[in-house]
Formats: structure tokens, sequence, C-alpha cells
């Protein structure tokens, strides 16, 4: 009889072992997989961070918005720029605004990820208008 108890033991001590591996190991994919998930997302927020100062410095520089835009592949939508990158969409809306001394125009370059905003960055340049002596 006592023989029969060691075994039982033995087994029951090794089906608990065997769950506490298991419940780990399912604790462990969900962790990884939560920062795969987290992980994606910040790459977004850098990579569209990273490309909504290069348009702006671009557009600043510009002359022409329009031509800068769509050199960069961005497309006309109801008076604003859109741009469909990896996981997320880059907006810019323009706007100029003439004063009697010359022309503020106005960026807001927006990155979209589904319906949350990653990123927010303002950009203006003011353009004086040539004086006649």
């Amino acid at each position: 009889m006592k023989n029969r108890s060691r075994s039982n033991t033995l087994l029951i001590e090794l089906l608990l072992v065997i769950f506490f591996f298991m419940c780990s190991a399912g604790i462990l994919v969900q962790i990884f997989a939560t920062a795969k998930l987290k992980s994606k997302a910040a790459h977004a927020i850098n990579a569209s961070m990273l490309d909504a100062e290069n348009i702006a410095e671009d557009l600043y520089g510009s002359d022409d918005p329009d031509a800068v835009l769509a050199s960069y592949g961005f497309t006309a939508q109801d008076g604003s720029w859109e741009l469909q990158k990896d996981g997320y969409l880059l907006k810019v809306a323009v706007k100029n605004e003439e004063t009697e001394s010359g022309t503020i125009r106005s960026y807001e370059i927006t990155g979209v990820q589904g319906e949350e905003t990653l990123i927010t960055l303002p950009s203006t340049r003011y353009i004086p208008r040539e004086v006649n002596p």
C-alpha cells in the first residue's frame, strides 16, 4: 500500500508542476503579445514624427508647397493633403493669410492611426511682400 501512495503523490506533484509551467507559458505569451503591439504603436509614432518634421522643414523652405507635397506622394483631399504610410496616415492642412505686409502661410501636419491622432505638428512661414520705393 505504501508504494501505491508514493506513486500517487509523485503523479500529483508532477501534474502540479506541469500545470504551473502551462500557466506561466500562457502568461508569458500574453506579455510578449502586448509588448509587440506597444512596439508597433511606438514605431508608428516615431516614424510619423520623423516624416512630419521632414515635411515641415521642406514646406518652410519652399516657395511652392503644393509641389513639395506632390513630390512626397501626397494627394489632395477636400482642401488638405493626405499620404498613407506604413500603418499611419499623414494629413497636411495648408492655410494662407494675406496681410498688408505679406503672406502668413500656416501648415498643420497630423499623423493619424485608425481613429487615434499620433502627432500634430504646426509650422508657420512669413513671406514678406516686395516694397516699391
